[in-house]
């Protein structure tokens, strides 16, 4: 034992010596919409908040061994912009040496991102856009690190088939966002057979003309029976005030009550409260790992893991792995994880969570496939075509 971790020293020394600079980009939008601290009611936020910044950190700092040993230092260049500045930043970083960059961007700015670098060798990994349209556009230069809309939705109604939740009522805000969620939602349960008894729209207004939009009893209510509700609420306004509502009583999911998401901070196995115990003590504000934090973080490892495990020091060869089935990403959720080929998703299993607690991981026992248990969530190869 002594005599490995001699040699794991002297790798890491040998490594450390002459180390080559490996430089990784972390790129985001100054006052992003999707993450507005300042919408939030009595000091609730209801977005997303955090700065991916200290997660991008965590994944370098955690693969320090592997890099040292590999005789790479890594180097974060970062830059957050305005809309008018996104492409110009983009290729600086590209310019100045960044050869894959994270991030942290809506949907139409990372496809603007892609196109306009399309001929550059650079990899964008996109960690916070979850757009199944995203994935449609088949980048080649793109990779996903977050979940799609649709692992969402096949995760939760995996939940409910596991339940026999056989029907359920759709609630859908008026926001693209809404539309998206709710849509992705509707296809996964046709997938697994399960009813959409009824698909309404709700209102934020309090308009009494409205009210068959804005009263929850109302929105609930009429004759068909149904054993969930599922909401999506992009903003979350309405959907608080859903549970312990209804018109029947009967569990909340998508938007407010029992959540799918990529990462929970109450997830207690596999490493994942060590990985959330670091990260509370680099964040400045000591605040909990939410899901685009690691999204962030396993972009950083996926890049450097490509690197490490790269015997060649071609970029080429290193993009080759990071895209190839051999790929093995460890996130701490109890499966090995690699990008689909076919649209650039990470596999990845999926946390069926309330507020403060994780009830289960998707996929379920019993939802199998014929190749990768993980691409029971998600548009699968077969189904799946470019735009």
């Amino acid at each position: 034992m002594k005599r490995l971790i001699s040699i794991l020293i002297a790798l890491i020394l040998a490594g450390a010596a002459g180390a080559a600079e490996l430089r990784v980009g972390l790129l985001r939008l100054n006052d992003d919409p999707r993450f507005d601290d300042e919408f939030a009611y009595a000091r609730i936020a209801l977005r997303p908040l955090g700065d991916v910044r200290t997660a991008v950190r965590l994944g370098i700092s955690d693969m320090q061994v592997l890099t040292q040993a590999r005789g790479i230092t890594p180097v974060l260049t970062e830059a957050s912009v305005d809309q008018d500045g996104l492409i110009e930043a983009a290729k600086q970083m590209i310019s100045d040496g960044v050869t894959h960059l994270i991030v942290d961007l809506p949907a139409a700015n990372v496809d603007a991102l892609a196109n306009a670098l399309s001929d550059s060798q650079a990899t964008i990994l996109n960690t916070t856009a979850p757009d199944d349209w995203l994935r449609l556009k088949c980048h080649a230069n793109l990779l996903h690190t977050a979940a799609s809309d649709r692992m969402i939705a096949d995760a939760l109604v995996q939940h409910a088939v596991s339940h026999k939740w056989d029907s359920v009522l759709v609630l859908r805000g008026k926001t693209e966002r809404d539309a998206i969620r709710a849509d992705a939602f509707s296809q996964a349960a046709a997938r697994f057979r399960i009813r959409i008894v009824a698909d309404r729209e709700f209102d934020l207004s309090t308009n009494p003309s409205m009210r068959e939009q804005n009263n929850i009893a109302l929105i609930t209510g009429g004759r068909r029976d149904y054993d969930a509700v599922f909401i999506a609420d992009e903003i979350g306004e309405f959907s608080r005030y859903v549970p312990y509502q209804t018109a029947l009583p009967r569990p909340i999911i998508g938007a407010t009550g029992l959540v799918a998401l990529e990462w929970h901070w109450a997830f207690e196995r596999y490493g994942a409260p060590q990985v959330n115990s670091r990260f509370e003590t680099l964040a400045i504000d000591g605040r909990r790992m939410g899901w685009q934090d690691w999204s962030a973080w396993i972009a950083t490892r996926a890049v450097l893991t490509a690197f490490a495990k790269t015997r060649s020091n071609e970029l080429t060869d290193v993009n080759a792995l990071l895209r190839s089935p051999k790929l093995r990403l460890d996130g701490s959720k109890g499966a090995q994880l690699s990008f689909r080929p076919w649209n650039g998703q990470l596999r990845m299993p999926i946390l069926i969570s309330t507020h403060n607690a994780v009830l289960n991981v998707a996929p379920f026992e019993g939802f199998l496939h014929q190749t990768n248990t993980l691409d029971a969530l998600g548009f699968d190869e077969s189904e799946f075509a470019c735009d």
